[in-house]
């Protein structure tokens, strides 16, 4: 059942109708009919959008929220003074939020609170003015109705709804902390079953987003016990799983995987586990039987997301793990020939595109030319670090490129890539520290040694020997340095000053420093800052026509916003 609604709590369909029947023959009130078809419509339409499969309204659903405004209309229009006003407006805010239009119903309950201020709707109408607020996803307003609506009716009855939907509004606010002191309000007034296990799915949820995965995975562990669908339960399971991985307790994981392959087989999602058991056989260096276990899941469920994620892996164990790339390449180029496009499928051709320019690099290698073979090694690294993101592939070729061809442009180059990892990728203070006294004692000439000592002061953050010595040298410059700095420099100093008068320089041209300038130099400094984007979830790595899948990882470790709610939507019906 999608987000919009639930079906609200209605006493025996028989007695209901008897007793609505007996009232209409004792009152003679015509309004009340009218009425009486309002509220059946609003049920019926509640009835529809529980057959929904999706979160927006269904056409029948819509058509019989329509008819429910029309009903509460007419009691506005032809009975005004009649007591069930405050039913019909009440009812038919809720049929606007029903129906997806959240600013009408707004507009609604408002208009409740300030004409019927004592009306017994007005604590639902708040309520509901906070979940057409989230809805709208004007989140802060949200938050602070939802805070209002606690704070003024201490005894509100629907307190569920209230704690569990103020927190979710506090996850789309990223405010975890406050999050997980709202589920837990909603967990202990539950009163179901299936409100308790809500609550402890989205807070076990809020905690593996916060990292917090050694709380996650036994709050999921809890959920199960509180869980009784099926298809969630599963959910919950993997999920669990995912937050042992996370804790690199990869022989856990696999037991508890392994103990849910009937459930998994009962609900025909197998091979889904089939992906996380393997995974987790290479992380603990099964990877022979990894290996077999993705080419069952490719014979076993052709063309479909199952298939196409374990020919990836396929080619990724042997990348990463076995270090073949003749064969990566081979599993990852299967994937050409899968009729429908999938994300590790593009994957697939850009890694299978990157293996195929190793080996040209390699080639190279063998070439006479030093130039071109130094130019050759310093590639190799760069694409071990960019395309195959592979750190310590990456940080051995570099130095490969200062040991073999000392004398070269790239040699200095190679060092403040390293050294660049070494801070910003390990947070390795003592390798940098090292890396960074080389640097100014072997390339003192360059202006890699200037752009390291600035580095290492940007970093560390320290004021030390190596900081005195960058201001010495920006204090007493070398005179060939400064005037090859000076000449390449020239026709940027020339440009500025023909526009100063015109335009003023542009922050970017205000703040360039020294370290920018040798990164700029870098002959991937653009895709090194791309892809550093990238792997920390920041930015769009690619043009959307070459977008990067999940990441390319046994681990199926995840980053980012916490998972889209699944739980059906607030009882609408009012607490009287």
């Amino acid at each position: 059942m999608g987000p919009f609604m639930q079906t609200p709590h209605a006493k025996p369909p028989g007695s209901w109708i008897l007793g609505s029947i007996l009232l209409v023959a004792l009152t003679g009130c015509a309004y009340y009919n009218t009425f009486y078809l309002a509220k059946r419509y609003y049920r019926d339409a509640q009835k529809a959008q529980e057959r929904s499969v999706n979160d927006s309204p269904s056409a029948d659903a819509a058509q019989k929220y329509e008819a429910t405004i029309r009903q509460c209309n007419k009691i506005l229009v032809d009975y005004p003074k009649s007591k069930w006003v405050d039913d019909a407006v009440y009812y038919m805010g809720a049929a606007m939020y029903g129906r997806g239009d959240y600013t009408g119903a707004i507009k609604k309950f408002g208009e409740l609170r300030a004409s019927l201020p004592k009306s017994p709707f007005v604590p639902d109408s708040k309520l509901m003015e906070a979940l057409s607020l989230y809805r709208r996803k004007d989140y802060l307003e949200a938050e602070t109705m939802f805070r209002e609506t606690e704070a003024q009716y201490p005894s509100f009855k629907r307190k569920w709804e209230l704690y569990y939907y103020g927190a979710e509004c506090e996850v789309a606010l990223k405010k975890y902390p406050e999050a997980l002191v709202w589920y837990d309000r909603a967990g202990k007034s539950a009163k179901k079953k299936r409100e308790r296990a809500d609550a402890l799915r989205r807070t076990g949820d809020a905690l593996f987003t916060s990292k917090k995965y050694e709380s996650a995975q036994i709050v999921f562990e809890q959920c199960l016990k509180a869980e009784e669908d099926g298809g969630r339960r599963l959910d919950l399971a993997l999920k669990r799983g995912e937050t042992l991985e996370e804790l690199r307790r990869w022989g856990d994981a696999l037991a508890w995987y392994e103990s849910w392959k009937p459930f998994a087989v009962n609900e025909n999602r197998g091979g889904e586990l089939g992906l996380r058991v393997y995974g987790c056989m290479a992380l603990l260096g099964r990877v022979n039987e990894a290996l077999d276990g993705y080419r069952n899941l490719v014979a076993q469920n052709p063309h479909t997301p199952v298939a196409y994620e374990a020919q990836f892996r396929l080619g990724y164990l042997y990348e990463s793990q076995l270090g073949d790339f003749e064969s990566a390449g081979r599993e990852y180029d299967k994937l050409k020939a899968e009729p429908a496009s999938s994300e590790f499928q593009v994957e697939a051709a850009r890694r299978s595109g990157s293996l195929a320019t190793i080996k040209q690099y390699r080639q190279t290698l063998q070439s006479d030319s030093t130039q071109a073979r130094a130019r050759a090694a310093f590639l190799l690294a760069e694409l071990y670090y960019f395309q195959i993101q592979n750190i310590d592939s990456a940080l051995i070729q570099y130095a490969a490129v200062e040991r073999d061809f000392p004398k070269s442009s790239y040699a200095p180059k190679a060092a403040f890539a390293r050294l660049w990892i070494h801070t910003h990728d390990q947070g390795d203070t003592l390798s940098a520290a090292a890396l960074t006294d080389s640097i100014a004692r072997r390339y003192r000439k360059t202006r890699y040694a200037e752009s390291a000592l600035y580095l290492w002061k940007r970093w560390s953050g320290k004021t030390d020997e190596r900081v005195a010595l960058l201001d010495s040298m920006l204090a007493h410059p070398d005179t060939s340095l400064a005037r090859e700095r000076m000449e390449e420099l020239l026709p940027t100093i020339r440009a500025a000053a023909q526009d100063s008068a015109k335009t003023p320089p542009s922050p970017e041209a205000r703040s360039l420093t020294p370290a920018e300038e040798a990164r700029r130099d870098s002959l991937a400094d653009y895709t090194r800052a791309l892809y550093r984007a990238q792997r920390e979830g920041k930015a769009p790595p690619f043009p959307p026509a070459v977008s990067r899948p999940a990441d390319a990882d046994t681990s199926r470790a995840t980053s980012g916003p916490l998972p889209a709610d699944t739980t059906s939507t607030p009882t609408i019906g009012p607490s009287r």
